[in-house]
């Protein structure tokens, strides 16, 4: 990573799946208060972050696949929109049904289109293939890292606005890492790295 655009293209990589991975597992800290708040009960909720877990990984090689076809910046920018859409919809749709679509769904699978698999995949496109191993062990300390700092983060949020309010706060968050998108993905397209091809884990 000795080059200052590997440099900037990792780091903006790592910045998107911090954002993308701790608003995923931070999801967890609401089971309490949603429960609280709507009555549904813990199996109902539980069940909805169930649904999240398969969608997420579910979503990942097919949002790779989409990449290489159209290109990563499309597929992450159409994530971090769902992925905040599907969070700030969760307070309005409070019902068994409601949570499987905004959690379970669509949360999920902006999380997954915004993970490792185009991330890493995007980031092996603009930098030379000595740096590639380097950069992505980077990129998946960005999503360790987002776990540690968002679940503090959202536990805090709770606290202060409530669960709601902290729901529409997160969604705020995510789209912080749209201007991060231009940064990996400028003059990037599709079939030139199988963005599929880049090896994940949770």
């Amino acid at each position: 990573l000795r080059s200052h655009g590997a440099l900037g293209v990792t780091l903006a990589a790592a910045g998107i799946l911090m954002v993308t991975m701790g608003a995923r597992q931070s999801m967890g800290l609401f089971v309490g208060p949603l429960n609280t708040s709507t009555g549904l009960g813990i199996v109902a909720i539980s069940f909805a972050m169930a649904i999240a877990q398969f969608t997420w990984g579910a979503v990942q090689p097919l949002a790779g696949a989409a990449a290489d076809r159209w290109g990563p910046r499309p597929v992450l920018i159409a994530g971090i929109l769902i992925l905040a859409l599907g969070t700030a919809l969760t307070p309005l749709f409070t019902s068994a049904w409601g949570l499987l679509f905004t959690i379970g769904l669509l949360s999920a699978m902006g999380a997954g289109a915004g993970s490792f698999s185009v991330l890493i995949g995007a980031a092996a496109q603009r930098m030379p293939a000595e740096a590639r191993g380097s950069a992505s062990g980077v990129i998946n300390a960005g999503g360790s890292f987002g776990q540690f700092v968002f679940a503090p983060l959202a536990q805090k949020l709770i606290q202060v606005l409530g669960w709601m309010g902290a729901m529409y706060s997160m969604a705020a968050i995510a789209l912080l890492a749209l201007p991060l998108i231009g940064k990996i993905t400028k003059g990037s397209q599709g079939h030139s790295l199988p963005a599929a091809s880049a090896n994940n884990s949770d």
